[in-house]
């Protein structure tokens, strides 16, 4: 008689491993350039097991992207607790999600890069909103909780809050991945001596800080 409940530990472990595995793969590879065959081999799986899963590359693609979100928020939620959590004001609310930035850019270059390929390569295969929908849930909340600071700076004044909500989250979203994607993939190039790009985005958020700061 099979025991369900060691089947069902097997499966999620299964898949764990096609997650880490993938992730790694697609970072060092690109999206694109890895196959699923590759991955497969490297979880020491067969081809079909990977396809009973995640029925096309598209569906493994978007379940890590998922994954690495929620791990990520998992270490954001600790660091906001360190940090005062609710207590702080909606400015320093704001520079802590900037310091956010610096740490995926000096700890989790390998998720920048990820990342990066990832928004282009779910362009590029038109995947629809329905497929993408447990990514985006995911992402969501973060942009709920900048939701929070918006909030706060309409009462404690501590921020300039001229722009609409939407405006505001994007403009600095975009600013602060886009600079710390590039650094993580070496787009910009730095000098001999500079190579951690660290100094740049502590001077990028600074300058966002006084921008918006009242």
């Amino acid at each position: 008689m099979r025991n369900l409940e060691k089947d069902e530990r097997e499966m999620a472990e299964r898949r764990e491993r096609m997650l880490t595995v993938g992730f790694r793969i697609f970072s060092e590879k690109t999206i694109e350039v890895a196959t699923m065959k590759e991955i497969a081999k490297a979880c020491g799986l067969g081809y079909k097991t990977m396809f009973r899963y995640f029925g096309t590359k598209t569906a493994l693609v978007i379940a890590i992207g998922a994954d690495i979100w929620k791990k990520y928020a998992v270490k954001v939620e600790e660091m906001y607790q360190a940090r005062g959590g609710n207590a702080m004001n909606a400015a320093e609310e704001l520079e802590f999600f900037l310091d956010c930035f610096l740490d995926l850019y000096q700890n989790h270059k390998d998720i920048l890069r990820f990342i990066r390929n990832f928004e282009t390569y779910i362009r590029h295969e038109n995947v629809s909103k329905e497929d993408i929908q447990v990514y985006n849930s995911v992402v969501d909340g973060f942009a709920r909780k900048f939701h929070v600071v918006y909030q706060k700076a309409e009462q404690d004044g501590t921020l300039k809050v001229g722009l609409p909500e939407t405006e505001f989250f994007a403009a600095i979203l975009y600013i602060m991945l886009s600079a710390t994607e590039k650094f993580a993939e070496g787009l910009v190039y730095p000098t001999e001596q500079e190579e951690d790009q660290s100094k740049n985005l502590e001077l990028l958020k600074n300058m966002i800080l006084r921008t918006y700061r009242a």
